[in-house]
This record gives C-alpha cells, structure tokens and sequence, in this order.
C-alpha cells in the first residue's frame, strides 16, 4: 500500500496526518486472540501492529472495547471510560498506544454517542423515578392511551433498526417509556440536554489524555429527533414480506433533525482547548447519505462544523454502482463541491465495514476487487481498510446455532445478520488460521481459511 497524494498543493494540508492517511479498521474480538479464549483483544492487536505497518497503514480504528453486556458487542455501553475484560485492561490499552506510537500509528476509537447499555449507571438511576440525577439523561416519554382503555400504548410509531418493532419500551417504576434505535437493551441519550453532551466530551477527554489521535463517532444521525415526536411517515418503497421491516418507515422525524451538526461541532470543540489545541486530533463521523443527494447530505457536514477536525465518512465504495460513468459522476460532483468549499475538507473512503458485506461479495468478482483496491488508495484522503481486505477475506456463511448478532435474531430478512463479516483474521495454515491457540473460536472460521491467509498471500 502507498501513501495517497493530496488534491491540494498546501503544504499545510499535506503535513495533516489524516489527509492521504491509510486506516486500518479493527473488529478487536476478530483480528488476534492472545490468551487462547477464543476472542480476540488488546494484546493480540499488539503482537499485530508489525504486519499492519507492514501494509503502509499510518492509523487504526478500533471498535468498541468498552465493558459491555454484549447484547450488541459492545456498541452497547456500560462504561465509557473502561476496557472489558474480554479485551484485557486499560494498562494493554496504554501498551497499545505506545507500541503503535513507536511505529508512528495513529489510534483513533470507536465513540458511541447516541445511547449506552441498559447496565450503564445513568441509564440504571434513570430509570428508577422522574426525580433524580439522572432522570433527564434519556428519552422518556408519556404512553398514549386508546379511547376506553388503561393499557399504555407507545407514544408514537417509531421503530427500531434491529427489527422494525416499536422503538419503545414500557418501564413500570416511572410510568413512561424509553427510546431505544437500535437494541432493547441500548437506550437513546437525550442529547437536548446539555449534562449529556458535556459528559460525552468528558469521555473524549479521558481517551484524548491517555493519548488517542481521534474518534470514529458512531450513528450520529440519530443523535437528532423530532423534539414534538411525531409519527415518521411511511416508506413508499418499502415492500412488506420482501424488504427487512427496519425501513417500513421514511425515519425523517426519528434522526436527522439538522442539530446532529451542532451537536457533533460542539464535541469538536473539545479539540480547540488549550491542552489539546497543538495536537494533530481528528474525528471521522458515520453519515449514511440521503438516497437522492449523497454529496448534498456530506457537505451538510462539511459546512457545518471546521473541516479541519471533523470529516463525515464517504460511503460511495458501498453506495455507488460499480460502474465507471457512475464513479466518474460521483467524484466529479463530490471533489468539486468540496474543493469549492474549503482546501481543508478531508474525505474519507471506505469501501466496508463491520456492518456490511464483504468487499469481494459486494462487487462480484476478484477483478473488479482488485480495482476497488487501486481506486480506494489512489482517491484523496483517508482510506479505511477493514481488517481481512488486504487479503480478500469474503462473507462466512454462519450457521443458525453459531449466530450472535442481534439484529440477525430479530429480523428473517437477515438469517445471519453482520456475523459474516465479522469473523476471525485468517493468518496462517495453522489450526484456526493462527488466529488462536484455544479449542474454539467465538465466529467458525472461513472454510478457506488454508488457502487465503497472510501466510501464504506474503509468499505470492
């Protein structure tokens, strides 16, 4: 891999880590086990870091590693501030940095600010009354009632992404229900209130001390609601029994609502003080584009928040046609409105990741993967490369008994959810691709796994 030019000639933009920036993006529970569990973590990530700056790669991501419950690994959080044990401890998190800082490797975290597990403090003495500390920290809101009945009844009709049931659930000691997008178990924060949004740059602020170059911020749209709560409108191209029942409704009025921008500019701020203001910081945010206008929805971002700290990702690898008249459409109209804009706008490509298919399945073949590759490292910015892709590692087909993801569990349209993509880091021709030494592995790994490994790619 080659370090990308920049569409600018300003020194000051080339100097920028971020800007031509290769990211490797790591699902910690699949790229390395150390301790023979099974499940990958910290240490396992360091005895890696050779290889992946043998790649070129100048920066990883890391998703959550925070102690969770798992209901939906880890993006369920129940201590911001933290390490799981599964993973290790904070002091293999401190290791971690420093090794990859004597590699010259940025890490940037996982930040997961719309809502927390239901085991999170705030969420716990939340939900006990309407009149402590807490009570205001999450969505709450009153049941409706029908004519002649005393049964509680969801405020309104939204649903959540994990299965297109209600996206409301009834909790008996405060008489109210709770919001929650995604799992039962994941709360939605009321960013309306200022106690939340300064908590969260607290939490920045913890990792920032510790030594961390940025954030991924996870699902900021929905950070964003309709503060009157009224019903979304329905989808009118949602078809019932052939499309996943998470997209029956349009979600305008359920996320989207236009201070996601301010929320997310003010946690940008947090790198303008004083003890962080001289340091290279970034934070790339996960912005699902309008289906009409996909650049109109990024530069949203972009003229909204100093372009110098925030960028949001660029999902064209996964969105566009794989086609050249598209491509070319695409990029003209992106790069000119960006650069109209401002020199300073990063883009950010990523082609995949721990919630979508595999590259190579996505696109069809290995030729056209293979230009994927030339495309994602020839554009200016970042690229993101999701752990696997550098060697084309493809969807695992996961039985029904093998199955974590929640989302796969609660919705038939998705037998075996984001579990494909998510399995175990093919090394070797060793027993379970040397990705562990245990007796198991927490995904089954790929029935390729002897012919498609690091191993034997390096020899090639």
């Amino acid at each position: 891999m080659q370090s990308k030019s920049s569409l600018s000639d300003s020194p000051t933009i080339k100097e920028r880590w971020p800007e031509g920036a290769i990211v490797y993006h790591i699902y910690p529970r699949s790229l390395q086990d150390s301790n023979g569990d099974g499940i990958g973590d910290l240490q396992g990530i360091i005895s890696r870091l050779d290889y992946i700056k043998s790649l070129g790669v100048n920066a990883v991501w890391l998703s959550p590693f925070y102690p969770s419950p798992m209901a939906d690994f880890g993006y369920d959080v129940a201590e911001f501030c933290d390490v799981d044990p599964i993973f290790g401890t904070l002091d293999d998190f401190k290791q971690l940095l420093q090794e990859a800082g004597k590699r010259d490797i940025k890490v940037m975290i996982d930040l997961v600010p719309n809502h927390t597990s239901d085991e999170h403090p705030w969420f716990i003495e939340s939900a006990k009354s309407r009149d402590n500390k807490y009570a205001d920290w999450y969505i709450w809101q009153d049941p409706k009632f029908e004519e002649g009945s005393s049964v509680p009844q969801p405020p309104n009709n939204w649903i959540d992404m994990f299965g297109g049931e209600s996206a409301w659930q009834w909790v008996p000691a405060r008489q109210q229900y709770y919001l929650h997008t995604f799992d039962v178990r994941q709360p939605d924060l009321n960013w309306t209130n200022p106690e939340v949004r300064e908590a969260i740059k607290d939490v920045m602020r913890f990792w920032l001390d510790l030594g961390v170059d940025g954030f991924r911020v996870d699902a900021v749209y929905f950070m964003g609601k309709d503060p009157m709560f009224d019903d979304d409108l329905d989808n009118p191209y949602y078809e019932e029994g052939r499309d996943d029942r998470s997209n029956a409704l349009r979600r305008e009025n359920s996320q989207g609502w236009p201070m996601v921008y301010g929320y997310v500019r003010e946690m940008s701020e947090v790198f303008k003080e004083d003890k962080y203001k001289d340091k290279e910081l970034f934070m790339v945010v996960e912005t699902y584009p309008d289906r009409h206008n996909s650049v109109a929805s990024y530069m949203a971002f972009y003229v909204s928040m100093d372009p110098k700290l925030v960028a949001p990702f660029n999902f064209g690898g996964i969105t566009v046609p794989w086609e050249a008249h598209e491509w070319r459409k695409f990029l003209k109209t992106f790069h000119t409105a960006t650069d109209h804009y401002s020199p300073h706008c990063v883009a950010s490509y990523a082609f995949g990741n721990h919630d979508l298919p595999r590259l190579i399945d996505r696109i069809g073949h290995e030729a056209a993967a293979r230009s994927a590759a030339v495309l994602l490292l020839t554009l200016p910015g970042m690229a993101f490369i999701y752990y696997g892709e550098e060697i084309g590692m493809h969807n695992v087909d996961i039985p029904p008994e093998f199955v974590h993801d929640p989302q796969a569990k609660r919705n038939p349209h998705q037998p075996a959810g984001r579990d494909p993509v998510r399995t175990p880091m093919q090394w070797s021709t060793e027993k379970y691709g040397g990705f562990t030494t245990g007796d198991t592995t927490w995904l089954p790994m790929a029935a390729d796994f002897r012919d498609n490994n690091v191993a034997v790619q390096e020899k090639d």
